[in-house]
């Protein structure tokens, strides 16, 4: 798919509902804001540090500072990012997108079988792109879950770095922060660190009464 490019500030113009439209939330998620977090069932603690970084935002936007959500499945890591996402974007204008870290990896596959070129089922041709240097925010959703190859590792600590360098906002999660080494290599959890404030999420089975993790 060919198409004309865009940079940050075309979609920033954007009304929010597009701009929100556009970040691609998984549906099972769409409704997740931090007001309808579950504090009963989740992390107060968590859900805390999550809202300070949005009062925030701004001043970490500039210097490109997310946040790694970590803890076991289904203490709701992604309803808090994805809120984190949401927010960021509908309050301060921001432009963003969320992609899984395997789903990144399939669409470097994608272009790399296709002439460097994603496929028309992509909705956006030059999505590689805007995750590497356009979007404002982006959720990597279960980096440390990503394909257990050298390539896979490599891309997706080249796009945390890549982000990282253009200031750019990146929200992680993962089960574990300590294994990112192993799980992805080392350059990752050290742009991770740097790039991140570490929220440890501790709660009871949220998809027990709510979906999403």
């Amino acid at each position: 798919m060919t198409e004309p490019w865009h940079g940050t500030q075309w979609w920033r113009n954007l009304d929010k509902d597009t701009r929100t439209a556009s970040a691609w939330i998984p549906y099972p998620l769409a409704n997740a804001r931090m007001s309808n977090y579950d504090l009963d069932v989740g992390d107060d603690f968590a859900h805390g540090v999550v809202t300070k970084w949005l009062h925030d935002y701004q001043e970490h936007r500039a210097t490109g500072t997310g946040l790694m959500l970590v803890g076991s499945h289904g203490v709701g890591k992604s309803h808090l990012a994805v809120s984190a996402l949401r927010a960021a974007i509908r309050t301060y204008k921001q432009c963003g997108r969320y992609i899984t870290a395997n789903g990144y990896i399939r669409a470097l596959d994608d272009a790399r079988h296709n002439d460097g070129i994603l496929p028309d089922s992509y909705p956006l041709g030059n999505l590689l792109s805007y995750l590497r240097e356009v979007y404002d925010v982006v959720v990597i959703e279960d980096v440390d879950s990503v394909r257990d190859t050298p390539y896979a590792h490599r891309e997706l600590a080249d796009l945390l770095e890549g982000r990282l360098h253009n200031n750019l906002v990146t929200i992680l999660t993962a089960v574990h922060k300590e294994a990112l080494a192993d799980t992805v290599n080392p350059k990752f959890q050290s742009v991770a660190r740097g790039a991140s404030i570490v929220v440890n999420v501790k709660a009871a089975d949220y998809r027990e009464t709510h979906r999403g993790t």
